[in-house]
């Protein structure tokens, strides 16, 4: 069962590195499917750092927190992931849902289980 846990936290872990890799590389491309636009460099720039930083610490949280067993990594990703999963419902409730809402929140929900499941089974260092 732990190791099915690290698998888990493991490819959650690689998708959020591809996706701050995304960001980083073409943030006009990653911003679009995102629903986000940037207004010159200044606005380049916030999509480049801020969502490169939040993808990759997630996906360090999660990779780190499945292979070396640091129950605080395993919370740091629950955390991310729960209040990106709480803004985005927010969002839902007061500015109504959009084309293929669920996808994202489901992914971001699976992403809190399974970090809160793998803060509980995987053995500590």
């Amino acid at each position: 069962m732990v190791l099915a846990v690290r698998i888990v936290l493991s490819v959650l872990g690689l998708l959020y590195l591809y996706m701050g890799f995304g960001f980083l590389t073409d943030p006009v491309g990653a911003g679009g499917d995102f629903g986000v636009t940037a207004a010159g460099p200044q606005g380049l720039a916030s999509i480049r750092g801020d969502l490169t930083a939040f993808f990759w610490v997630l996906s360090g949280s999660l990779l780190l927190g499945a292979w070396r067993g640091n129950v605080t990594l395993h919370y740091v990703a629950a955390a991310l992931a729960g209040i990106v999963l709480a803004g985005r419902a927010l969002g839902v409730a007061l500015d109504g849902p959009y084309d293929q809402w669920f996808v994202p929140m489901i992914v971001e929900g699976v992403t809190v289980v399974a970090a809160l499941i793998g803060a509980r089974l995987i053995p500590r260092d």
